[in-house]
């Protein structure tokens, strides 16, 4: 199980942008059993709008063009769009200064800013749970938007109407102080060394160390 989360986090180094204004096709490259529109990846191919993205349970894919990184994690399944990923089932991480979203049913993930943001989202088990790893993000379902600080989490019922039983509104609520899950700080722990290699593959022109490609 560690080393198929490591294997997901190294994938971090390649930085990507889904932006409307960014007109090339992202690129996606996978390890282990991916599939692309229904057939199997060989190694990596162009992906453009309306692009599905499937991973088993050895598998995890990254799509990569300037400014981005997005990891597609084990057993997810994902949309490719114009202006970002729809997340169907599974995992997914983003690192991004492009402000790349990420939708899983009634809700837009967008980093808060156009600083180098980190957010991870897993819709599974009946649930999706978005956290911010680094700098805000910002949750909207229909006329309801929260902020998310780094550091912080929110979950809400994979249901309609927002994830609540009613449908009088509200703010969706986000949890306070630092995020003691095991899972999340899996996650958080191996993305940090890939999310500050693919910053500065993404904004810098001298590598961390000599060593780095």
């Amino acid at each position: 199980m560690l080393r198929k989360i490591v294997g997901c986090g190294l994938l971090l180094v390649t930085p990507f942008s889904l932006n409307a204004q960014d007109s090339g096709a992202a690129m996606l490259q996978g390890t282990g059993v991916v599939y692309l529109n229904g057939s199997q990846l060989a190694n990596s191919s162009a992906t453009t709008n309306g692009d599905v993205v499937q991973t088993k349970e050895n598998g995890a894919a990254n799509l990569s063009a300037p400014g981005s990184s997005a990891v597609i994690q084990s057993n997810t399944t994902a949309r490719f769009k114009s202006d970002g990923l729809a997340l169907d089932r599974g995992s997914v991480s983003i690192a991004t200064s492009k402000r790349l979203s990420v939708f899983a049913r009634d809700f837009k993930i967008t980093p808060a800013s156009d600083q180098w943001t980190e957010y991870y989202i897993t819709r599974a088990s009946g649930a999706i749970e978005i956290m911010a790893r680094k700098n805000s993000i910002v949750v909207t379902c229909g006329v309801n938007t929260v902020t998310v600080k780094e550091g912080q989490q929110v979950s809400r019922n994979d249901a309609a109407d927002c994830g609540t039983p009613d449908k009088q509104g509200g703010a969706v609520p986000a949890t306070k102080g630092p995020i003691l899950s095991s899972r999340w700080a899996g996650y958080a722990a191996v993305g940090a060394g890939g999310a500050v290699l693919g910053w500065t593959l993404a904004h810098g022109d001298n590598p961390v160390s000599p060593s780095i490609p």
